[in-house]
């Protein structure tokens, strides 16, 4: 996929799927980390026609995604936010907060992310059809935004001189920039180093210079389960107060 060439990410429809069970069969298509499948679309006024029409969910999905990028970061999941200027969905989708068995979870349970109403509507759902390192949308973006970020800050370092001094100074800025990212709760935390191990005297020689860096990604709050416990424990210091009244 093209996609991953470029550092991409797509949002796609589960094209021509007029059912749920046409959309999960419709995922088995896919496997890629760059991709997050939508079903279904949205109905919004068309001012043109002067019609409520039928639009793609990823053309709303790529406009958010730039909103989101630019009010909360990348580390922050398309899911849960509300999508202006749209009056429905192509489909109904059962969808209610405490029920595991609605539609909307049979569809995540899928990976593929679907659309709710609730104050509007919004996109719900995290996942991309990796199931195995990248499988939540920001894991992908935050892997994608890091890969291009750091090597481009390197720029003005390639062909300059490869001593010791400004191996440690490539070092330096790059843990700079992780914790920094760490510290603005986009990033877990982060780490940099130079190995012995992968520079051997030969590379050095021709001028080649290995630096790692380890990164944990934050991941949406996407399961969150509340236990209710019914106790008397509270009765006694309650009504203490009351003691010889």
């Amino acid at each position: 996929m093209i996609a991953g060439k470029l550092r991409a990410f797509v949002y796609a429809s589960c094209h021509g799927c007029n059912t749920m069970a046409e959309a999960i069969t419709y995922r088995q298509k896919f496997n890629e980390r760059e991709v997050m499948l939508l079903w279904p679309d949205f109905i919004a006024y068309n001012p043109k026609s002067g019609k409520n029409e039928t639009f793609p969910a990823p053309a709303y999905a790529c406009g958010l995604r730039a909103y989101i990028d630019h009010e909360q970061g990348w580390h922050k999941s398309l899911s849960n936010v509300p999508v202006k200027n749209v009056l429905g969905m192509s489909r109904h989708v059962f969808w209610s907060l405490q029920a595991e068995d609605s539609d909307a979870n049979s569809l995540n349970n899928k990976e593929i992310t679907t659309i709710i109403r609730r104050n509007g509507f919004r996109f719900w759902g995290n996942r991309t059809p990796e199931t195995n390192a990248y499988i939540f949308e920001v894991y992908t973006r935050t892997a994608q935004v890091l890969a291009d970020s750091i090597a481009e800050a390197q720029f003005e370092t390639i062909d300059s001189p490869l001593t010791p001094a400004n191996v440690k100074d490539v070092i330096s800025a790059i843990r700079a920039k992780l914790d920094s990212l760490v510290t603005a709760g986009k990033l877990i935390g982060a780490e940099c180093w130079y190995d012995v191990v992968d520079n051997s005297t030969t590379d050095l020689r021709q001028g080649r210079v290995r630096i790692r860096y380890k990164y944990t990604p934050v991941p949406p709050l996407e399961d969150m389960e509340l236990y209710q416990t019914f106790t008397d424990e509270y009765f006694e210091p309650a009504f203490a107060v009351l003691g010889g009244a």
